[in-house]
């Protein structure tokens, strides 16, 4: 009887890391959606004029 217990313990746990898995996944990015984010280091600020050289 305890067999029967210890086994259906083990069901219901592979179960909640089953749907634990599925939330999850839906908190991640679709597939085939664009991405908020841009590739690359994205928009850059313009540069400010520069205060370098050697003129005296």
């Amino acid at each position: 009887m305890l067999d029967v217990v210890y086994l259906v313990a083990i069901l219901a746990l592979f179960a909640l890391v089953a749907l634990i898995a599925q939330g999850v996944e839906k908190l991640g990015p679709q597939p085939g959606a664009p991405s908020a984010r841009t590739p690359g280091r994205g928009a850059q600020p313009p540069a400010a004029p520069g205060r370098g050289g050697d003129s005296a």
